[in-house]
């Protein structure tokens, strides 16, 4: 098994005794060498072009505008332009800004090519093994294709008893780990964000507080953390992680620690999507050989996120997927997004929230302040879609066309 197989699925083995999540470690790991292989075979890079959209009604954060005119060019949205080369006839459609995958694994080009054709221009990789691996997929120069963000190696603890799939030794947390170098390493070896995997037998309590202030007031970065049972949840309202990944199906949340939260001014990405698909598929117990015997539910997942939302806390759309991992297990890239979405809708949110949970919001909180909006001087990240989302969340599926920076992608599920 590979390094990164090993990871995820040290982290889903814990979970299934807790919870279902993390799928991320049973992906085949890529080498720098292999994804530079698919960038060459993929196709050649194509330019921005200027485009203008007439008559479509545009996505202001709050609800659709009355038909209007929307133009890009050189890759971000205009107040016009001279010398329009594309035009077309937006009417009776809707633009939305590209959707934003909060928490996602993608390994490769042809993940991300995968998940851009589901108008996700956006993907948040939550671990990266392979740092050299890692920056070639991020600076691939292909055009067309999801602009990808990723962190490093998470920090997991040496007392997480996993046996075979316990992480190597070189990359556990020790009660000796100097840990601003740590983070230091990572965010030199070009890590957007700092992961940690929060648990009561991992990284502790102290470790995970020194981490998160060394992220904040030394490198003004933000870190997430893994968090997807009760005690791991707590532990990271109390680091003040910035982002907690996943939500505790193992009880349900206080008023107290949702209060915490919001005084934190955290968020949390609850990968609805990764739980329900867990709980619905026997064959991921039967290939990790387990059942779950817990006190771990879905319903707990549902009832936690509408308590977060009844709060006012901010919630975002990831989906933890990692594509295809073994016969009979899949969590397909993009169309888990539209899934999750779907799901947020079903405990709660709106529709209206539910797409700001996969755009302004998430852009907000990710610090991505070059997108998640249709605004002039934004990255023209756009997905027209030919029915209104906010009438049922189940339409930004129905896609017409995508632009990623500007460029159109040329192969879109529709």
């Amino acid at each position: 098994m590979w390094p990164d197989q090993r990871i995820s699925l040290f982290i889903l083995t814990d979970l299934l005794s807790n919870t279902v999540a993390c799928l991320h470690g049973l992906q085949p790991r890529m080498a720098a060498l292999d994804i530079q292989e698919q960038v060459h075979a993929y196709r050649k890079p194509r330019a921005p072009t200027e485009t203008a959209i007439h008559n479509v009604r545009v996505f202001d954060g709050r609800g659709f505008s009355d038909p209007q005119s929307v133009t890009f060019a050189n890759g971000h949205i205009t107040a016009g332009a001279d010398d329009i080369e594309i035009e077309i006839d937006g009417t009776g459609k809707f633009l939305i800004p590209g959707l934003i995958d909060a928490h996602v694994h993608v390994p490769d080009v042809s993940g991300l090519v995968s998940i851009t054709s589901y108008g996700v221009t956006t993907a948040l990789n939550m671990v990266c093994r392979d740092y050299t691996a890692c920056a070639t997929l991020k600076n691939n120069n292909l055009t067309g294709v999801a602009s990808l963000l990723s962190a490093g190696v998470a920090a997991v603890g040496n007392g997480t008893g996993n046996g075979a799939l316990q992480p190597p030794p070189e990359q556990l947390v020790y009660p000796d780990t100097d840990l601003p170098q740590l983070v230091a390493w990572a965010f030199g070896n070009g890590s957007d964000y700092y992961k940690i995997v929060a648990k009561p037998a991992s990284v502790t309590q102290a470790q995970q507080d020194t981490i998160v202030s060394t992220a904040h007031d030394v490198f003004g970065r933000q870190t997430m953390t893994h968090a997807s049972d009760m005690a791991a949840f707590n532990q990271a309202v109390a680091s003040r992680s910035d982002g907690i990944q996943h939500i505790p199906d193992d009880g349900l949340l206080s008023s107290c620690t949702i209060a915490t939260i919001k005084k934190n001014k955290q968020f949390v990405t609850p990968t609805m999507s990764i739980f329900k698909y867990g709980y619905s598929n026997p064959a991921v117990l039967a290939f990790l050989g387990r059942t779950n015997s817990t006190n771990a539910t879905y319903a707990h997942v549902e009832e936690n996120v509408r308590r977060l939302h009844k709060a006012g806390v901010p919630i975002l759309a990831g989906t933890d997927a990692v594509g295809a991992i073994a016969p009979g297990l899949d969590l397909p890239f993009g169309s888990t997004l539209h899934e999750e979405l779907q799901l947020l809708n079903d405990v709660g949110l709106t529709s209206l929230e539910a797409l700001r949970a996969a755009t302004v919001e998430s852009a907000r909180w990710h610090r991505l302040f070059d997108r998640g909006e249709i605004r002039i001087g934004k990255r023209a990240d756009l997905v027209l879609l030919n029915s209104n989302p906010l009438l049922n969340i189940s339409n930004t599926r129905d896609i017409e066309k995508v632009w990623v920076g500007g460029v159109e992608v040329q192969d879109v599920i529709t």
